[in-house]
């Protein structure tokens, strides 16, 4: 085919191709990144010239003469620049079949860098080209300069997109399967691996906090045996963590020998915080580059992309622990409550629990001793969540365990408070009230450790608040309590409630308090226990707009 030029093109001694009297650069590309190009015309002498050209410049090259060799090449291999005429045998001088090869080659790989030649070029056809992806256009014949020119840039700009592809790519691989992971260990190995393989590094180590001691462990690593690094620990005094606010370059950091001995054990070239919420829960160390090469700006973001993501999966997964420990202690909470409440002849009776978001320890009983005695019982843990509903359970126990005819309400409490002291968190204690109902006599024997008094209203309008007793249980091991004793009449109303009552607050931060509770006691005194116990509940519904900040618990007695 006529190519339209008739300049000969002739190697020289060493490593520099000559065209005329102009000499070519031989700025060699380093080993470790020699691009790879396929060079496609129909004419044996160009290719060869430019597979000469290239090779001297440093670039791996495959020539081929035809579009069909093109797309098979492409198909086979991967290349970093592509670089090709427009017209071959079946049309010399209109550049349709390039144009229609472009077409095919898009459809195969949208970023691969296309350079075109041709010495047949018009402006209608280069601008076409353009529209095809082509990154330039070369008429022949070229200057070896500029064409090299060309094609580092090119090389370098395709290498760039399509290391983002491949990143985004990847970002939104890790992200599909943090989905589909429901544990923390697991989750720590699907990053590693995933991250190592993304960026081809050498090793990822994963290092989470530790939640039994002040330091950041091991929670996966890739690329040495894990018995290797696992023991390893970062305590929170390093000076490692005043850094971790950003993404840190390894090298050159003047680390205390310690601390530098620890990172070169896990061939660490960058550090990588996962933040949530502004504070570490975790962080990546990176190893270098199998290529070689060092970490780039697209690297930094790919990686403070996935350490936000790691970030949000690690706050869904203590959102589901604490949805499942939520869970698990209101069945427990729900557990100690009686299924349905004893009478005794002559009173009435009525509980009710309202369940806050946040679980507490709350809890009443109501334990028939005998045909003519009765024990009402109402407690509240310090604290929420599971811990606290265990430690109510464990109260429970020892109350169900101790309670009976011949007990009275001061050696109960003495009784569960050496029970409680002996397995109990320094923090937490327990507020209670006992108290023991003489049907016959209409006689009250209580003791108040620490709890809200409870309100005894007579029916002449008299109010009396029962707080004898003792401390809270659980803080003295052998604390002493008293009790107290009251006489009921006909129309009496004595109502147990938890704080989770009287501290509930509406939308404008007001408490419900106690002074609105008495007020509503005695505006109501005519009613039953049930109706009572229903209209205070309602109240407080009302009060705080149906949001509980803590359970609301209550027993009702009414004397007949």
């Amino acid at each position: 085919m006529q190519m339209g030029f008739s300049n000969s093109y002739h190697l020289t001694p060493g490593t520099s191709l000559k065209k005329g009297k102009m000499n070519i650069s031989t700025t060699m590309i380093p080993n470790l990144t020699k691009p790879k190009a396929l060079i496609a015309d129909d004419q044996t002498d160009v290719l060869e010239a430019l597979r000469l050209l290239l090779k001297g410049e440093g670039f791996h090259t495959e020539t081929v003469t035809s579009p069909a060799a093109v797309m098979t090449a492409l198909r086979d291999q991967n290349f970093d620049i592509l670089l090709m005429d427009l017209n071959y045998a079946r049309d010399t001088t209109s550049g349709q079949e390039g144009l229609n090869l472009l077409s095919q080659i898009r459809e195969l790989d949208a970023t691969l860098p296309v350079v075109v030649m041709t010495a047949w070029g018009t402006i209608e056809l280069a601008v076409e080209a353009m529209h095809q992806g082509v990154q330039d256009f070369v008429q022949k014949p070229w200057e070896n300069e500029r064409l090299m020119s060309i094609l580092r840039t090119q090389v370098d700009l395709g290498r760039s997109r399509r290391k983002l592809v491949h990143l985004k790519t990847a970002t939104k691989s890790l992200s599909e399967k943090i989905r589909e992971v429901s544990e923390l260990k697991p989750l720590m190995e699907i990053v590693s691996a995933h991250l190592q393989s993304a960026l081809e590094c050498e090793s990822v180590v994963v290092f989470t906090r530790a939640p039994h001691e002040p330091a950041f462990t091991v929670a996966s690593s890739v690329g040495f045996p894990e018995d290797d690094v696992g023991r390893l620990k970062f305590e929170l005094s390093s000076p490692i963590f005043e850094l971790l606010e950003n993404l840190v370059h390894v090298e050159g950091r003047d680390f205390p020998s310690h601390e530098k001995s620890k990172l070169e054990e896990i061939k660490a070239a960058l550090l990588v915080p996962v933040l949530m919420e502004g504070a570490l829960v975790g962080f990546l160390a990176v190893g270098c580059k199998r290529t070689g090469q060092k970490y780039d700006e697209q690297d930094s973001k790919f990686l403070s992309t996935i350490a936000g993501q790691i970030a949000a999966a690690v706050n869904h997964l203590r959102w589901q622990e604490q949805e499942r420990e939520f869970k698990e202690a209101r069945e427990i909470q729900q557990g100690l409550l009686p299924k349905e409440i004893p009478q005794i002849a002559g009173f009435e009776i009525s509980g009710a629990w309202q369940p806050a978001r946040a679980v507490g320890g709350d809890y009443f009983d109501v334990l028939k001793l005998s045909e003519t005695q009765i024990a009402l019982c109402i407690a509240d843990v310090v604290g929420k969540g599971m811990p606290a509903a265990l430690l109510m359970s464990n109260v429970q126990a020892a109350v169900k365990a101790f309670a009976s005819d011949l007990v009275s309400p001061k050696e109960l409490c003495a009784k569960v408070n050496r029970v409680i002291s002996g397995n109990i968190a320094p923090e937490r204690f327990i507020t209670s009230f006992y108290c023991v109902l003489y049907a016959r006599s209409k006689k009250l024997v209580y003791t108040n450790a620490g709890h809200n008094a409870p309100i005894l209203l007579h029916r002449d309008g008299t109010l009396l608040r029962l707080t004898k007793g003792g401390a809270v249980l659980g803080v003295f091991r052998d604390g002493h309590y008293q009790e107290g004793e009251v006489e009921l009449t006909p129309g009496d109303r004595l109502l147990l409630f938890t704080d989770g009552v009287t501290e509930l607050t509406n939308p404008d931060g007001d408490e419900f308090g106690e002074n609105r509770l008495i007020e509503l006691l005695r505006g109501n005194h005519h009613l039953g226990a049930s109706e009572l116990q229903q209209k205070v509940m309602n109240a407080i519904v009302e009060f705080s707009g149906g949001e509980f900040q803590d359970d609301a618990t209550m027993l009702v007695l009414a004397v007949g």
